[in-house]
């Protein structure tokens, strides 16, 4: 506990920074000092400065998944993936989530960081899909699916951002985007038989 304490304080003192100063416009030495720790302690948690900035990422990722796990074995993939994705997921958690997502506009080595944990986040889609599918689904079929979420997620955020215009996307535009991307691939893309509205889905 005392460990993920000091992972979250260093993460929420990233955040702080980065709102105040730009996401490059702070040193290791100047994050350790307003998180309480050493420069030593900073890179036990966290290998550079854009890993703690983006840690909302990871932990929105890691918490879609756990919840993905819970579903039953039996239920449909993505009908597993749309009532995970489907419920109170945090308004406070998402408009971190796209606050972030909005600062990689300004910080090519946050951007690298955020695709980092994407592909990261791929690679443990597939291979939870492989455990719940089991061997007969197929490796092409494990990596395509598991590609085709992600990129589900990665498209509703770019059009949550791209209609904010400029400025940070909106929680709730971010979540409906990205049950209508889901159900689009649930649809098989056939933009004439899925229903638009994602609290209907």
């Amino acid at each position: 506990m005392n460990k993920q304490a000091t992972r979250n304080a260093i993460s929420a003192a990233a955040l702080k920074l980065a709102r105040e100063q730009g996401p490059g416009g702070f040193t290791v030495d100047t994050l350790a000092d307003a998180a309480g720790v050493s420069r030593r302690t900073f890179f036990n948690y966290f290998p550079s400065i854009e890993a703690a900035v983006a840690r909302p990422i990871e932990e929105f990722l890691d918490g879609a998944f756990s919840r993905l796990d819970e579903r039953p074995a039996d239920e449909p993939i993505v009908d597993a993936v749309m009532a995970t994705l489907g419920g109170d997921m945090g308004r406070e958690q998402m408009a971190v989530l796209c606050e972030v997502y909005a600062m990689t506009e300004d910080s090519p080595q946050l951007e690298r960081m955020q695709l980092q944990l994407w592909n990261s986040a791929q690679q443990k889609l597939e291979d939870g899909l492989t455990v719940r599918l089991g061997a007969a689904a197929g490796e092409l079929l494990v990596r395509a699916l598991a590609g085709s979420l992600v990129a589900c997620a990665k498209a509703a955020m770019r059009t949550a951002a791209d209609s904010a215009a400029g400025r940070n996307p909106d929680p709730l535009s971010f979540h409906n985007h990205l049950l209508e991307s889901i159900g689009l691939l649930r649809s098989g893309f056939n933009i004439n038989g899925i229903n638009h509205d994602p609290k209907d889905s």
